[in-house]
C-alpha cells in the first residue's frame, strides 16, 4: 500500500509541468469565446446556471481530440442513447431518483475527504452527516432524507482538489467513453476511484483491493453511466440540434463547468 500512495503522489507531482506547460501556452494560443448554456441538477454533476465569460481555451491536442469525439458519438449514437432512452422509458421517475441517490451516496465519502483537503471544514461536516442520515434512515442512500432536513451540501472531486491549490488545468482531453476531460482532471478522476472501495480501490480502503467483487463494482460503473447519460438526454439532444460545432460547445461548457465548480 505505500508504494501505491508513492506512486500516486510522483503521479500528482508530475501534473505540476503541464500545468505550468499549460500556462505559458495560453500567452500564445487564445481561443476566447462566449457561450450561454444550460445545464443539470447537481447530483448530475452540473448545476443550472447561465454563464457568459470570455475564456482562454488550450487544446493543443485537438486533432487526437477530435477523432475521440467523434468515436464517442459513434458509440452514443448507435448504441448509448438507445440504452439511456429505453432506461427512461422503462423505468418510472421514482425509480430513477432513488437510484441516484444511491448512487451519489456511494461517492460521497470520497467527497467529503476532498472538502476536508481543501480545508473546507462546514462541507466536509455537511457532506459526511448527508452520507450517514441517507446511509441508515434512507435506506442506503435510496432516499435522500438529510436534505428534507435542509443539509446542504457541494460534491468535491481530487480534480477540484487540484484546482483549490492552484493547479492549473493543463491541455483539454476528450477519454474515450468517458468525454471531456482535462490533465488535471484525469490525475483527480485516477486518484478518486483509486481510493474508492466501491471502484478500483488501487489504495486497498477496507484492507484490500477487491473488498468488493469485481461484478458489483462492474455493475455500479454501468448503472452510474445509464443514470448519468439518461440526465443529459435533453441538453445533448439539443446541443446537436443547435450547434454549429457539437465538440467546440461541449469543450466550452465542461471547461466553464470545471472553472465554476473549483471557483465556488
Amino acid at each position: 500500500m505505500p508504494k501505491k500512495i508513492f506512486t500516486l503522489i510522483i503521479f500528482i507531482l508530475a501534473l505540476q509541468p503541464f500545468a505550468a506547460w499549460s500556462k505559458a501556452a495560453n500567452k500564445k494560443q487564445k481561443d476566447a469565446v462566449t457561450t450561454r448554456y444550460q445545464t443539470i441538477d447537481e447530483e448530475a454533476e452540473y448545476a443550472e446556471f447561465e454563464l457568459q465569460t470570455s475564456e482562454e481555451i488550450y487544446d493543443p491536442l485537438e486533432k487526437m481530440n477530435r477523432k475521440i469525439f467523434i468515436f464517442n458519438d459513434y458509440f452514443d449514437r448507435y448504441f448509448f442513447e438507445h440504452v439511456a432512452k429505453f432506461y427512461r422509458k422503462g423505468v418510472p421517475q421514482g425509480a430513477r431518483m432513488s437510484i441516484r441517490n444511491f448512487l451519489l451516496n456511494l461517492s460521497l465519502p470520497i467527497s467529503a475527504v476532498n472538502s476536508l483537503l481543501q480545508g473546507n471544514v462546514d462541507n466536509t461536516l455537511s457532506t459526511f452527516s448527508n452520507f450517514l442520515i441517507n446511509t441508515t434512515v434512507g435506506f442506503g442512500g435510496l432516499f435522500d432524507v438529510a436534505e428534507d432536513k435542509g443539509i446542504k451540501y457541494r460534491v468535491e472531486d481530487f480534480g477540484q482538489t487540484l484546482g483549490h491549490y492552484r493547479t492549473g488545468s493543463g491541455a483539454y482531453l476528450v477519454l474515450p467513453f468517458l468525454g471531456p476531460s482535462s490533465v488535471r482532471d484525469l490525475g483527480g478522476l485516477i486518484v478518486d476511484k483509486s481510493a474508492n472501495p466501491f471502484e478500483l480501490n488501487f489504495l486497498e480502503v477496507g484492507g484490500r483491493a477487491d473488498l468488493i467483487s469485481s461484478n458489483v463494482r462492474l455493475g455500479l460503473a454501468g448503472a452510474a453511466a445509464v443514470d448519468k447519460r439518461e440526465s443529459l438526454i435533453d441538453i445533448i439532444d439539443s446541443i446537436k440540434a443547435d450547434s454549429f460545432d457539437p465538440y467546440a460547445t461541449y469543450r466550452s461548457a465542461y471547461l466553464q463547468k470545471r472553472q465554476t465548480d473549483i471557483k465556488f
